[in-house]
């Protein structure tokens, strides 16, 4: 008779909803909290790179550097993950997640942060991120039985939009209002409880891998999304489609006060926009289920819509504009990247999801931090409207190719 996690009494009828079982009660507290400490702390690393430098490039650079570490060690982690026991692993990042902020605020309290320590705080953030990922992929489904996996998987997409939507606007005005220090403060705070909370978690450890080489898991995990094409063109496709869409949203800066002088509050409120249009596509999808994942040509066509949206950041007349545009490409973001995401799922055994799935992430943050990068670079180069079209060019021909490619398998 199966046991519910996080509880004693045995059920013998487990539920499908993820808030039934406590001990994921508990989790989901703590991470709806610390996504958005997490998002304020994102807030607080771009808005310093440009408030200390009014460099374009420095704020690609640190957009760059916050994501990066998970493109380069996520697989790595991953595989780690698998040999070790999972609530040591979040307690351990957990305490990270709140260091980090601390050690923020208390720099900018000083008066002492310059470029160069901001840089390292955002690798720092980076890399604890990198293992962060792969951890809450794994923990969330042992805190409860089976059939509540789908809900798990639906409740981190509502948590993570959710926080796009609200977090970034709330550090942003009380950036404008008060300064940077109270929202450094709300970071940390908001931080902690997930740090708490992971202590008191107890999910199943079963199934860790003791014997065999980390290359090796490495290796084979690579090999597999080599030699099935269908995983590797929606890889491909992630990175052409999704790099350009979430890499604009990494340099919202350079929209909101480079382009239209809004300031910290500008960036809270497009950042919010963008969360905002992606939590409309989670919802629509919840909804409508899996059926959507068969439509191929609404997925190219809502991609399409997506670099509609970029455009119109670049070129946007006035902020308003701005606001719809990146409503667009929130939408766009999540829309293509959970279908994406959840056709690798449905073609992947239980024995290579975690190294599959780290590659995507690794293809994903790589190509969104690359994106950020060269859109800033040529922002101080020929400015941002023909930087970023040229930049969509390329990603659309690329795209074109990979619509026109054989997909009978897809």
């Amino acid at each position: 008779m199966p046991t519910a996690v996080g509880t004693a009494a045995p059920v013998t009828d487990p539920s499908p909803r993820a808030l039934a079982y406590p001990a994921f009660r508990r989790y989901y507290i703590g991470a709806v909290m610390g996504t958005n400490g997490g998002w304020i702390t994102r807030i607080l690393l771009s808005w310093l790179a440009w408030d200390l430098t009014r460099s374009a490039t420095f704020v690609g650079v640190i957009a760059m550097t916050s994501l990066l570490p998970v493109a380069i060690f996520g697989p790595i982690f991953g595989a780690i993950v698998d040999r070790m026991s999972i609530r040591v692993a979040m307690a351990r990042v957990a305490m990270f997640l709140v260091t980090i902020p601390a050690i923020l605020l208390v720099l900018v309290w000083a008066g002492v942060l310059t470029p160069l320590t901001l840089f390292l705080l955002a690798a720092t953030f980076g890399t604890v991120m990198s293992a962060y990922h792969p951890i809450r992929q794994s923990l969330g489904p042992r805190l409860v039985e089976p059939p509540a996996i789908g809900s798990v998987v639906a409740l981190g997409a509502l948590n993570f939009n959710v926080g796009r939507l609200f977090a970034p606007a709330v550090g942003g005005a009380m950036i404008g209002a008060w300064g940077v220090i109270p929202a450094a403060v709300l970071g940390v705070l908001m931080a902690l409880p997930n740090a708490l909370i992971a202590r008191t978690l107890e999910p199943r450890e079963h199934g860790v891998k003791a014997e065999g080489g980390l290359r090796a898991d490495l290796a084979e995990g690579f090999r597999v999304v080599w030699q099935r094409w269908p995983i590797r063109r929606s890889i491909l496709l992630a990175v052409a489609a999704l790099g350009l869409i979430r890499g604009i949203a990494e340099i919202l800066t350079l929209v909101a006060d480079g382009q239209f002088g809004m300031g910290a509050r500008g960036l809270g409120l497009l950042t919010s926009a963008v969360g905002g249009g992606a939590l409309v596509a989670a919802v629509f999808q919840i909804f409508a289920g899996e059926r959507l994942l068969r439509q191929r040509g609404l997925r190219f066509t809502v991609i399409a819509v997506g670099f509609a949206g970029v455009m119109g950041m670049a070129h946007a007349p006035s902020f308003e504009f701005a606001m719809v545009a990146a409503t667009l490409v929130g939408f766009t973001s999540t829309y293509v990247g959970v279908s994406l995401q959840i056709g690798l799922q449905a073609r992947l055994e239980d024995e290579l999801r975690g190294r599959v799935m780290s590659i995507w992430m690794l293809a994903n943050t790589a190509a969104t931090a690359l994106a950020a990068f060269v859109l800033s670079g040529l922002t101080d180069w020929i400015g941002l409207p023909l930087g970023t079209t040229w930049v969509t060019v390329v990603c659309a021909v690329a795209v074109t190719l990979l619509w026109l490619w054989p997909t009978e398998r897809d």
